[in-house]
């Protein structure tokens, strides 16, 4: 009798902590200290699995590496290691979305797409990486409700929300897997919830059913397409009675035009990712892009993609 309550009781233990095992370790994941472990080990240290967690068997390698860099041996990434190991500390992450910038007007964004390239006033017309108008504040609760009023008119958001199936699900992230692209991250995610309305733009871009077939800048396909002068015109109808500004702001936008922080806030507000750093939440509710990692970190806001994004002057 004894033994088996014993038994019991031991089942019972290791059935909780497989449970609580999972959350606890992704509670702990951080994307600076899964890069340690991998610089560590390069190194010749041996800080155990690269799984961003700080263990005992990395605060041990941490401790040696400090110890033979002469710094305090604290087995902790403090910013002095980080500095030392030439690794960043942890980009900041925004939990909450918010307007911080209201929608332009359609006359500030005729505006702003009227000037020359490399004017630090006038970032649409730029889409070189850290171009002088870099880290441009975003309308971010019209962005989420623009993405959700798109997924639910097309089936394409995540299980449970209005319309959405399997097959218009694929379509979203199929379109999240085009490579290469140079498109920030809010722009690709923000524009793949369009099954219809994006056929026209897209082709516009691509050069595809346009006289001759002439490849459309942004606003060349943007305004081709208001104005019904291309095929599938008539399903953009959809972007210009419900989004017309927020569509220009976030597609005319160049490649690292938005800060990172506040376009991973709206991206893990959509697919309902609470914690952006619990790498099974990420890869379970998030699906990714094609420059994305593959180890649950595509959540994050300093996460590595593979590979770069490269601007591009059009």
């Amino acid at each position: 009798m004894i033994n088996i309550r014993y038994s019991l009781i031991i089942s019972l233990i290791v059935s909780i902590a497989m449970v609580l095992s999972p959350v606890t370790q992704a509670a702990e994941f951080n994307q600076v200290t899964q890069q340690a472990q991998i610089k560590l080990a390069q190194l010749g240290f041996a800080p155990g699995t690269a799984d961003g967690i700080l263990g005992p068997r990395t605060s041990a390698a941490i401790k040696a590496f400090q110890r033979q860099s002469g710094l305090p041996e604290t087995g902790k990434l403090d910013n002095v290691t980080l500095k030392q190991l030439e690794l960043s500390t942890p980009a900041p992450q925004v939990s909450t979305v918010e307007d911080w910038r209201s929608v332009p007007s359609q006359d500030e964004l005729d505006d702003l797409v009227a000037h020359t390239i490399n004017n630090p006033n006038f970032p649409y017309t730029d889409y070189r990486p850290n171009a002088p108008a870099a880290n441009l504040d975003l309308p971010g609760l019209a962005i989420l409700a623009a993405m959700k009023t798109s997924s639910d008119t097309f089936g394409s958001g995540p299980p449970g929300t209005p319309n959405s199936t399997p097959k218009t699900r694929k379509t979203m992230t199929d379109c999240l897997m085009t490579k290469p692209t140079h498109w920030a991250d809010i722009t690709l995610h923000y524009y793949c919830q369009m099954a219809l309305p994006r056929q026209c733009y897209t082709y516009a871009l691509r050069g595809m059913n346009t006289p001759g077939n002439k490849k459309f800048t942004r606003v060349e396909a943007y305004e081709s397409c208001a104005l019904n002068k291309l095929p599938h015109s008539t399903h953009f109808t959809f972007v210009t009675k419900t989004q017309p500004q927020v569509f220009q702001y976030v597609m005319f936008g160049q490649t690292n035009a938005f800060k990172p922080e506040q376009e991973q806030a709206i991206i893990n507000a959509f697919y309902g990712v609470k914690n952006p750093a619990d790498p099974r939440e990420c890869r379970l509710k998030r699906p990714r892009r094609a420059e994305d990692p593959n180890d649950g970190t595509h959540c994050l806001v300093n996460k590595k993609m593979t590979p770069m994004l490269k601007g591009k002057d059009t």
